[in-house]
This record gives structure tokens, sequence and C-alpha cells, in this order.
């Protein structure tokens, strides 16, 4: 079936992502679905995620198919495919991170045309938290299966959420802790995991007051237990990195106090270093 697939969409690719005369758009769709946690990294990345970003982003699709979309990315079989359940070996991360990156091209269609409810704002939010709460699978580019990056992927979703008008200061700072979480962890992130975060980030902290955002800085100050748990030091890299990536991007901007802040941090996490 996927080299079925392939030969239905390389075309489409090739011909400026027009939908062959003859070709059922809907059929189309439900095909991809299928098939969006493919380990095949040119199907799942250059083709289906490709197209179907194209396609939204060109209006192919009416606002109730998107919402159709929208819908299907978020249950069960996708966004949390296995993600209690799966090992970080296996590959279902590979469908919960191309489910979770279909987030940012629907939600800025609502931007630019509102047609979700509120409530269906807050509920791809609350979607979110929950996924960002339960991944473990944290690995980047995968060889021979290509691009996994779950947290690269929640981090453009996340971002594309929080510029809707729709989410809230409380919905803000009820994410902050869990990204905190997901970034404090004893495994290296290597593919600027942390970089696509803190563009999330800066969309969040407009919604939150001048305090609450040097609160949530000081949060990602890591104090370490003890002297002889190498992961301890993967925790204090992951902290460094993510509170450089902030520091570097606060440079454009009126971020001056919070740049302090964070060289502030920077100084104290030097002395939890092991060297």
């Amino acid at each position: 079936m996927e080299t079925k697939l392939i030969e239905v969409l390389q075309p489409i690719k090739e011909n400026n992502y027009a939908l062959p005369e003859g070709q059922n758009l809907q059929e189309l769709t439900t095909m991809m679905l299928q098939k969006i946690g493919t380990v095949h990294p040119e199907l799942r990345d250059n083709l289906i995620h490709s197209i179907f970003t194209t396609f939204i982003e060109r209006g192919h699709y009416s606002n109730d198919q998107l919402k159709n979309i929208l819908q299907s990315v978020l249950n069960k079989n996708y966004l949390f495919y296995r993600i209690g359940t799966s090992k970080q070996e296996e590959d279902a991360v590979f469908k919960r991170s191309f489910s979770v990156l279909l987030i940012p091209p629907i939600m800025q269609k609502h931007r630019e045309a509102p047609f979700l409810k509120e409530e269906d704002v807050h509920r791809v939010w609350e979607h979110l938290k929950k996924y960002m709460q339960q991944e473990k699978d944290h690995r980047g580019y995968v060889e021979g299966k290509g691009w996994a990056h779950a947290m690269a992927h929640a981090a453009d979703a996340i971002h594309s959420a929080a510029a809707c008008e729709e989410i809230t200061r409380g919905e803000v700072l009820s994410m902050l802790p869990v990204i905190r979480e997901q970034f404090l962890i004893d495994q290296p992130y290597l593919f600027d995991e942390e970089e696509r975060m803190v563009t999330a980030v800066l969309m969040m902290f407009r919604k939150i007051e001048h305090v609450e955002r040097m609160e949530w800085l000081e949060t990602l100050l890591y104090i370490r237990d003890g002297w002889q748990d190498p992961k301890e030091d993967i925790i204090i890299n992951n902290s460094k990195h993510f509170m450089r990536a902030m520091y570097f991007r606060m440079l454009e901007g009126d971020y001056r106090e919070l740049r302090q802040v964070l060289e502030n941090l920077l100084r104290e996490l030097r002395k939890q270093e092991a060297y």
C-alpha cells in the first residue's frame, strides 16, 4: 500500500500540489491519515506532511473538512497512539509526532478566518497539554526512519495554538510548568528542540504578566541532588541550553529585565556543573 500511495502522491507534489483530475480529495485524505505515521521518511515527511500542509494552506479543504481532520488527529489513535505503552525504540512516536504537526496549519487557517468554536480551541490546548505530559520518546532524527522530533513538533503546535486569541492567561500558566518538566529531563536534546520551544514560550509570554514570566524562568534553574549521577549532568545541560536559547532570542525586543534574570540564573547554574 505504501508503494501505491507514493505513486499517487509523488505526481501531486511534482505538479505543484495540484489534485489530479478524478482524484477524490476525501479518499486521498483518508489514505494519508492512515499512513501518517509510516517509518518511510520520504512518504511520511516529504509527501504526506508536505501535501497535507500545502492543501490546508491553499484552502483545498472546507471548514468542515478541517474540523474533521483536527478531530481525527486529536484522538487516541493519532496524537495519543500507544503513548503509554510503546517503548522508545518502537515506531509509535512517528504517528504521534506527525499528527501533532498537522495542528499548526489548521490553527493558522482559523486565525486567518475563524471557523472553530471557542471550546474547540480550548480543547486543542488541553489535548496538547496532555500530550506534553505523556510523551516520553524524545528522539530527534532516527537513522533510516527520519525525523521523529516529537518535542519540536509539539512546540510548533503550542505556538500556533497560543497565537489564537481564545487561549487565556490561565491556560498559558498551566502549560508552562509542563514545558519545564519536559525539558529538564535526563535525556539530551540534540536537534534544536529548545529553539523551537522558545518560539512557543515567547508567544505565550504575550499573555501573562511580567512577574509571571520571571517566576517561570526561575524554575528553569536545576539544583542537583548530588555529584555522582551523570544523569543530573544531562538535566543541567538541558537547562543551560534552554536558558541560553531564551537569552539570545531575547536580544531582540524589550526583554532587558528578563535577560538579566537569565544571566543571573546561568551564573547560578554554573555552580551545578561538575567541572
